[in-house]
């Protein structure tokens, strides 16, 4: 088990020794929780550190059932198997719901300023991933942004998610691939809830990837 969200981004930047200081590399963190792991990691990287608002899209009456997740500029990933439970009217509504949300805490986090990854490797950061929905509407973020070089680094991702992720990004690291997985808050001691006013912080204190406007 993981202490806290700082601790394991601690053990990401241990497992990722080549990246500290290199010059073209800027790690993302997925708001909300995702955001304090890439912190650490940012800070022992020596790394710009950047916020992703990425928004689940849950299925209609089960919200904690992802059907896919979705990225502020309309980039999306969606799980066809769930999808094809609904009629197209109900998940275009629930994207919309979704896209709008992640716009507005893009808006808040970041000014609503464009990602700057042209040539550069995106280090996509998140505190763990169940399904990996919102990894991959990042990693699809991260691509539209110019982004050269796809890294994707969590603490702990079940198995057989780890075995599919793998091979949709140039590089994986996953500290912990358990089998047995029932949700991500059982691999740490202390997982609360990362408000927006912490994520800002978190930013202020970081090395930044984008001059966010007053």
């Amino acid at each position: 088990m993981f202490r806290d969200r700082t601790q394991a981004g601690a053990a990401l930047a241990a497992a990722l020794p080549e990246y500290r200081r290199k010059t073209n590399v800027t790690v993302i963190g997925l708001a909300r929780g995702g955001v304090e792991v890439a912190a650490e990691l940012a800070r022992q990287l020596d790394q710009p550190l950047d916020v992703l608002c990425v928004r689940k899209v849950s299925m209609p009456g089960h919200p904690e059932l992802a059907m896919g997740a979705v990225a502020p500029m309309g980039e999306r990933f969606t799980n066809r198997r769930l999808a094809a439970r609904l009629p197209a009217p109900v998940i275009d509504a629930a994207y919309d719901a979704a896209t709008a949300q992640a716009r507005e805490m893009d808006e808040r986090l970041r000014g609503g300023v464009p990602m700057m990854l042209i040539g550069r490797v995106a280090l996509i950061v998140d505190d763990g991933a169940a399904t990996g929905a919102s990894v991959r509407a990042a990693l699809a973020a991260v691509r539209n942004a110019g982004a050269r070089q796809t890294v994707i680094a969590l603490p702990v991702l079940p198995r057989l998610a780890a075995e599919r992720l793998s091979r949709e990004c140039d590089r994986l690291v996953a500290l912990r691939d358990p089998q047995r997985f029932h949700a991500v808050s059982q691999f740490y001691e202390i997982f609360g809830d990362v408000g927006e006013e912490r994520v800002r912080d978190l930013l202020a204190a970081a090395k930044p990837a984008v001059e966010i406007p007053a």
